[in-house]
């Protein structure tokens, strides 16, 4: 299978991974505000199933602060390489709420006057629409392939926005865990 087969079904699939991309988004896991803490473990879990559907073994793991999410793709073989990939789900307040021109967590999808299509809603960008590029290349790469190229880690955590207090002793007590190869 090629590249080029990859990158047409991701082409192909955009809408589907836009509504994926929507659905996220629509979780307001913003981890600065503590009424907010039900939704950050919300958006955690939301990952966790979507990385279940791809064949990962994930989990979500409580930390004093929001979870992370962990998981794992380690069927490319003893010597292929490992990867880790990184992103956050939490995402900063949307105030000042006057300054949106549509709800922040119902997402648009339009043609703005200069022709670009663009996404918007709280987290397309940062960052929850990085890490759904590379969750959607991973899925567009088993659909397609039957797996992945390289033994891959995910860590997703939910505390980015808030100065991830969680991450480092995260990082200590996991180390054997999430080493890896590439980052």
């Amino acid at each position: 299978m090629s590249l080029n087969a990859v990158l047409a079904h991701i082409d192909a699939d955009l809408d589907n991974s836009v509504s994926r991309l929507f659905d996220l988004v629509r979780i307001p896991s913003i981890s600065t505000d503590a009424k907010y803490k039900a939704e950050c473990r919300k958006a955690g879990q939301w990952i966790v199933t979507e990385l279940k559907a791809l064949g990962f073994d994930a989990s979500l793991r409580d930390t004093p602060g929001h979870p992370m999410v962990v998981a794992h793709h380690m069927k490319a073989g003893a010597k292929a390489t490992h990867a880790l990939f990184y992103g956050h789900y939490d995402v900063q307040p949307a105030d000042p709420l006057e300054k949106w021109t549509s709800p922040p967590f119902e997402p648009v999808r339009r043609k703005d006057k200069d022709g670009v299509e663009r996404l918007y809603a709280r987290g397309t960008a940062d960052d929850k629409g990085q890490l759904m590029t590379f969750l959607e290349a991973m899925r567009a790469w088993i659909k397609k392939t039957g797996g992945l190229p390289i033994n891959c880690t995910v860590l997703i955590e939910g505390e980015e926005e808030s100065g991830s207090p969680s991450l480092d002793p995260f990082l200590k007590a996991n180390k054997k865990e999430l080493s890896c190869d590439a980052a």
